[in-house]
C-alpha cells in the first residue's frame, strides 16, 4: 500500500492537475459543484490509483521489479504527459443549454485529459524513491 505521506504530498499536486484539466474541458461551471468536485474528485481518483496499484505492491516479484524502477516511471510519466498534450491540442465541440442559455463551444478533448490525469495519478501514488540504477544498463531479472 502507498505510504500516507506519499498520498499527502500527491494530493495538492493532483488537485491542481485535475482542476486545470477538468475546468478547461468543461463548457460551464457551477461554483458549489466545482468546489465539491475538487475536494472529492482527487481523493476518489487517488483511491482508484491505489487500488489499481495493489497488484504491484502485493506480488513479491512484481514489487521488486516495480519499486524504484526509474525507466518505467519515465515511460509512464511520458505517456501521461503525451495524453495531456494531445488532449489540449485536440478540440471537441460541445453544444447544449446551461440555465436556459444556449452554448456552442470548442473545448480540449475531455477523454484524453482524463486519461492523462489517471495515468499521472497512478504514477504519483505508486512510485517509490529512491530510484534503482543498474550498472549494466539492463535491470536484472528478479
Amino acid at each position: 500500500m502507498a505510504p500516507i505521506s506519499q498520498l499527502a504530498i500527491a494530493y495538492p499536486i493532483l488537485t491542481v492537475l485535475w482542476f486545470v484539466c477538468m475546468m478547461s474541458a468543461s463548457p460551464g461551471y457551477e461554483f458549489l459543484g466545482t468546489v465539491v468536485f475538487l475536494m472529492i474528485g482527487p481523493i476518489f481518483v487517488m483511491g482508484a490509483g491505489v487500488a489499481l496499484g495493489l497488484p504491484v505492491r502485493l506480488n513479491r516479484r512484481l514489487s521488486r521489479w516495480w519499486l524504484g524502477n526509474w525507466r518505467v516511471y519515465i515511460l509512464i510519466a511520458a505517456a501521461g504527459a503525451g495524453l495531456l498534450i494531445s488532449g489540449f491540442n485536440v478540440q471537441e465541440r460541445q453544444v447544449g443549454v446551461i440555465d436556459g442559455i444556449p452554448f456552442d463551444v470548442t473545448t480540449p478533448h475531455s477523454g484524453l485529459l482524463t486519461a492523462g490525469c489517471f495515468v499521472l495519478t497512478f504514477l504519483a501514488v505508486n512510485a517509490s524513491l529512491p530510484f534503482r540504477f543498474s550498472r549494466s544498463g539492463h535491470d536484472r531479472a528478479a
